[in-house]
């Protein structure tokens, strides 16, 4: 890419992603590149940009080895032109626990001397019940529906300075059976996807582990100069496609998912209600946008409740809990006690 001789002297490293597993199955992606490790810990405005835009001006390492070790498996992979490598192996004598748990496999670039562990997600089998979210203004404010008075906030804010959506930690510990924004083991498994490139990964980490969110795979995307990942619908998509890869990697889960009124949420998440029928136990969705919903997306969350699917719409998430309490989730963990519920008024 141009410019990348500036980058010839810097170490080559393994950008490390989450990855996910089920008793038969690992998917866990990750990426070389060329770079120094980031300190979120600027004060000034000009280092902040500096720091943020060397996430987006990543050099890549293409045609790179990388090895993996874990769960009684050893392979191999190549990364493609954009350095990412990815992983989907069978597994041999693993099963599921009980709940939530994170294990590590270790990832090597045997021609670079360089070693590191990935987090591996196993969602558990107590009540098989799942969150899905959306990042941009679902858990984060980021004033993606007008950015043309949000700028500053999208390109010189560190993870630290960034606004979580309020009362979102609270819901979200609620929903992976913490305490209110309490850091630790969940019960329940959690996943996001993002219209957001991967070069926003550990930006993304990095405020979720300051504002006590519940840890996650991510899943990001690949931008590139063209229509499939700049046009308005390639968002929706995106989700789609997302939801798809989960809800077919975990067939015994049910899943509640969490999005906003800006990027094609509510379309992505009905085409998930028509396409896996019982598979989705409810969903949110926040206002943050000036609007109330119309055109395809209110024809979205009409579809949604038809199909008998609960749903909460809201700027506020602490009108969210009364969903929660409808559902019945702090007082059963099992999926099943999820039928039978209305929507609350808000």
């Amino acid at each position: 890419m141009p410019f990348s001789f500036l980058a010839r002297n810097r170490p080559v490293a393994i950008a490390v992603y989450a990855g996910f597993r089920n008793a038969e199955r690992l998917h866990l992606r990750c990426r070389v590149l060329r770079r120094e490790p980031i300190d979120w810990q600027a004060h000034t405005w000009p280092r902040k940009m500096m720091r943020l835009l060397r996430l987006f001006a990543s050099h890549e390492v293409p045609g790179a080895r990388v090895r993996l070790a874990g769960f009684g498996c050893r392979a191999e992979a190549i990364t493609d032109r954009e350095g990412f490598a990815l992983f989907e192996l069978e597994l041999a004598d693993t099963s599921l626990p009980r709940q939530a748990q994170w294990d590590t496999v270790e990832l090597t670039l045997p021609d670079h001397d360089h070693r590191v562990e990935a987090p591996v997600l196993a969602a558990g089998t107590d009540g098989r019940l799942g969150v899905i979210s959306d990042i941009d203004d679902t858990i984060i404010e980021t004033g993606a529906h007008d950015f043309a008075r949000n700028w500053r906030r999208v390109l010189m804010q560190m993870p630290g300075d960034r606004v979580p959506v309020p009362g979102a930690a609270d819901l979200y510990s609620r929903l992976a059976s913490l305490g209110p924004g309490e850091a630790g083991p969940i019960r329940r498994p959690f996943f996001y996807i993002s219209s957001s490139p991967w070069n926003l990964y550990g930006f993304l980490e990095e405020f979720m582990r300051q504002h006590a969110l519940p840890k996650g795979p991510m899943l990001l995307r690949d931008w590139g100069l063209n229509r499939a990942t700049l046009g308005r619908s390639s968002h929706g998509a995106h989700k789609t496609r997302a939801i798809e890869t989960i809800l077919d990697f975990y067939p015994d889960h049910r899943f509640i998912l969490l999005g906003d009124d800006t990027q094609g949420d509510a379309e992505a998440y009905a085409t998930a209600v028509r396409d896996y029928p019982g598979r989705v136990a409810a969903v949110f969705i926040r206002m943050a946008g000036p609007e109330p919903p119309s055109g395809a997306r209110h024809d979205a969350l009409e579809a949604i409740r038809a199909a008998g699917t609960p749903v909460w719409t809201g700027s506020a998430y602490d009108e969210g809990h009364q969903l929660l309490d409808t559902l019945g989730l702090d007082r059963d963990p099992q999926a099943e006690q999820l039928v039978e519920a209305t929507e609350p008024e808000v």
